[in-house]
């Protein structure tokens, strides 16, 4: 099944999506964050998610990261991540914006440097540190699934800037 990253992030926000407890723990650090990023957007092969559906509900599950899913519906299917969760949880992380890390460490914000040169060996995301992101220069992923957000951060582009930022745009 194909899914989009909107699908994802509704599949996820709505519990539908879950994580067994035999998968390991989110590991990826910010930069292996942003490479994927990278990797969608120049449309290279980055791995399959593969899911197993039930209607059982397992009685050991694990956060998605620092996420806690919510609950879902009884008898409602639910697609256990087999393979495939430190992608999940890194698209899932960098676009959301309904859920709140439950732990202390925040979620890194993954940026696209509208001024990095557009060259297949060098990524054009990253993840600055917050006293570091230059908003001429940095335009922040977790704004292109909220409609106000995304206006707030495109009124002040340039026409260049906001078409540059309209061809990063996911589905």
């Amino acid at each position: 099944m194909g899914l989009t990253i909107r699908k994802i992030l509704a599949n996820v926000q709505n519990g539908t999506i879950r994580v067994p407890a035999f998968q390991r723990g989110f590991v990826w650090d910010t930069e292996r964050v942003a490479y994927l990023m990278d990797s969608i957007y120049k449309e290279f092969p980055y791995g399959a998610l593969i899911l197993w559906r039930t209607k059982e509900k397992l009685t050991h599950e694990r956060h998605l990261g620092p996420f806690q899913l919510p609950d879902v519906e009884p008898d409602y299917p639910i697609d256990y991540v087999l393979d495939g969760q430190q992608r999940l949880t890194s698209i899932f992380g960098v676009f959301q914006t309904e859920l709140d890390p439950v732990d202390t460490t925040p979620w890194p914000a993954v940026y696209f440097d509208m001024s990095a040169e557009a060259v297949l060996q060098e990524s054009q995301f990253v993840c600055p540190n917050p006293e570091d992101v230059d908003l001429d220069r940095h335009f922040p992923l977790g704004t292109f699934f909220d409609v106000t957000a995304y206006r707030k951060a495109t009124s002040g582009l340039t026409t260049e800037q906001a078409e540059l930022i309209d061809g990063v745009q996911w589905d």
